[in-house]
């Protein structure tokens, strides 16, 4: 959001909010009710823009996309749209496309941006990017200096103009006392941009620039519309608008020797026993073979169902709330539901520490679809005495080669190989298929599965991923309708032949398929937006044989050398591809030949 005119006016758009049995309020993108809207607003079936052209937004006919069309350099508060419902602790999801140069905002409250921005291939992102909390403004203060308070994005997770992407924003409203003055600011506890968290546990002291004056404890949605061509879906928004329960008058009682898989307590003495102000293990003087029972009020304000999580290590566990078992003894974490009337209502839970071999932890978290996740146990009581750092491969100046097993959907894959590039453009490959698994930017890998303690062997791709295909990039077809395989055949005769590291440091994957010889080259382009893939084949290539460059629900072609897949991501191919159906959708094919060349773009 850059500086607009203010005006007094605004776009009031009666976007209802439909609640479902998980209180989450889904946006209505049926009609634009209420007041005449602006022209630039209107709902439509689908929205695309142009990748290369600055600005350009199109539109079918239909229901269930909003779409802003609207002119640069044309600014003013008339131009927003503000959903009629209110919100104050709230999770916002929704899906956004932005026209090539964009600007847009989502406002909480109407009152605090987070930024929208085409900020495609930036490298350091600021707080005028897509995902910045957007910067405070004070005309009295120095030049220079005016802006203050803003929060550039951790890492640029933004796509390409014209892709659908994912938003998801966990806020908490301002707290005011019964007076109305302010007691605690707002925060915006997460925003997770595709797939990556870029915002963390972030206060608030007062609205952003361009922002509806004042602060309140609940307000609207507000979608800036005056800064460019925006498109929004999907949008959901989940109210925390009930206080939750909270635990008084908490008891404890200590008992030790205690044996049996479900031990009476009733048959035991306690060895002490007290008040205490949370749930906590460390009352507790044996290293085993004893029990920390608490009793207390469980208050709830609102009648309900609500989930309780246990956290626990080394022991068992029972909950029993209302005189009603709504965890019964348990080794490891367990969850319970409980419909539970409003008011002061019996509590109690057990510990029970029958092992040793690792140090005891204790927590007991509550929540329900109308209030977050709060813990109802002590600070400390889960135990942090050991944290695992996080063990993440940084990239320097030349790329890394690293072997482990990955993940490709719901499958497992052994003999897994990812690449990281300096240029922040980096991919994973199955080695066993020759296949493009999956493309990523920003940071490289966290390794911390594979290496923490035995390990598993996995490592994990970090910020923003676009999934691609398990399944071999080259196979020989019998009929044009025969469906492409999960994996190499016997008779394809596939043999991995191992990679060569060019001078820059990059690897060529080398392999034979169908008695040819396959150099694999995957190489970032010189902006480091995209990655290009060159397939060299040397030796007889079957007629039937074909290459196979992406496959989703839906593949549309733009130009003869440009198509978009599932708007998640763009394939660019040298020469015109063929689109054809398959069970599970489509498949963009090129007929085999001995040199490939394709980018992939996100």
């Amino acid at each position: 959001m850059f500086l607009r005119t203010q005006k007094n006016t605004a776009l009031i758009i009666g976007l209802l909010w439909l609640t479902n049995a998980l209180y989450a309020q889904q946006v209505l993108l049926n009609d634009l009710s209420a007041k005449t809207p602006s022209a630039n607003w209107r709902i439509a079936g689908e929205a695309a823009a142009d990748l290369n052209e600055k600005n350009n937004m199109t539109t079918t006919d239909g229901k269930g996309t909003l779409v802003c069309i609207h002119a640069t350099g044309k600014y003013g508060r008339e131009y927003d749209l503000i959903a009629l419902a209110q919100h104050g602790d709230a999770d916002v999801e929704l899906d956004f496309m932005m026209a090539k140069g964009s600007n847009s905002g989502v406002y909480l409250q109407g009152r605090y941006e987070i930024q929208l921005f085409d900020s495609w291939g930036i490298k350091q992102p600021s707080t005028h990017d897509v995902a910045a909390i957007y910067e405070r403004w004070d005309e009295a203060r120095p030049n220079g200096q005016k802006g203050y308070e803003g929060h550039p994005a951790r890492t640029n997770a933004c796509r390409a103009p014209g892709l659908w992407q994912h938003l998801k924003i966990a806020f908490q409203a301002p707290r005011f006392d019964a007076n109305g003055k302010k007691i605690a600011n707002a925060k915006v506890i997460s925003v997770e941009l595709n797939g990556a968290i870029v915002q963390e546990d972030i206060e608030l002291t007062g609205p952003t620039r361009g922002g509806m004056e004042g602060e309140v404890a609940s307000g609207p949605l507000l979608f800036q519309g005056d800064h460019g061509s925006v498109a929004f879906r999907n949008i959901v928004v989940k109210l925390f608008d009930k206080p939750a329960p909270t635990l008084k008058n908490l008891k404890y009682a200590y008992y030790e020797n205690v044996t049996g898989k479900q031990p009476d307590l009733s048959k035991f003495t306690p060895k002490t026993q007290g008040a205490i102000d949370g749930i906590n293990y460390n009352l507790a003087t044996a290293n085993k073979d004893y029990v920390l029972r608490f009793t207390g009020i469980l208050s709830v304000p609102e009648a309900g169902e609500y989930t309780f999580n246990t956290v626990q290590q080394s022991g068992d566990l029972q909950l029993i709330l209302n005189n009603k078992t709504v965890i019964p003894w348990q080794w490891w974490q367990a969850q319970g539901k409980a419909a539970l009337p409003a008011g002061d209502l019996p509590f109690e839970m057990a510990f029970y520490r029958n092992t040793d071999w690792a140090q005891p932890s204790l927590g007991l978290f509550v929540e329900s679809t109308a209030t977050r996740r709060v813990a109802l146990h002590a600070i400390g009581a889960i135990n942090m005495d050991k944290p695992t750092s996080p063990i993440l491969i940084a990239l320097g100046n030349m790329p890394i080669v690293h072997r482990s097993f990955l993940q490709a959907g719901n499958q497992n894959v052994s003999h897994g190989l990812s690449v990281g590039d300096p240029s922040g453009v980096h991919y994973a490959v199955n080695l066993e298929k020759g296949a493009l698994l999956k493309v990523w930017k920003g940071a490289f890998l966290d390794a911390t599965p594979m290496w923490n303690d035995r390990g598993n062997g996995m490592s994990t791709p970090l910020g923003s991923v676009v999934e691609l295909s398990n399944q071999p990039a080259l196979a020989t077809l019998a009929t044009p309708e025969t469906p492409w395989p999960t994996t190499h055949s016997q008779a394809d005769g596939y043999r991995f032949r191992g990679y060569e590291i060019d001078e820059a440091g990059r690897p060529m994957f080398k392999y034979d398929v169908a008695g040819l010889q396959v150099q694999d080259q995957i190489r970032p382009d010189t902006e480091a937006k995209y990655l290009n893939r060159i397939l060299t084949l040397t030796g007889n290539i079957p007629a039937q044989m074909q290459c196979r460059l992406a496959a989703g629900k839906q593949i549309s072609k733009i130009n003869d050398t440009l198509y978009i897949i599932d708007k998640q991501y763009y394939v660019q191919v040298s020469e015109a591809a063929t689109i054809r159906g398959v069970a599970e959708g489509q498949e963009l094919l090129v007929a085999a030949k001995p040199k490939i060349n394709y980018a992939v773009i996100w």
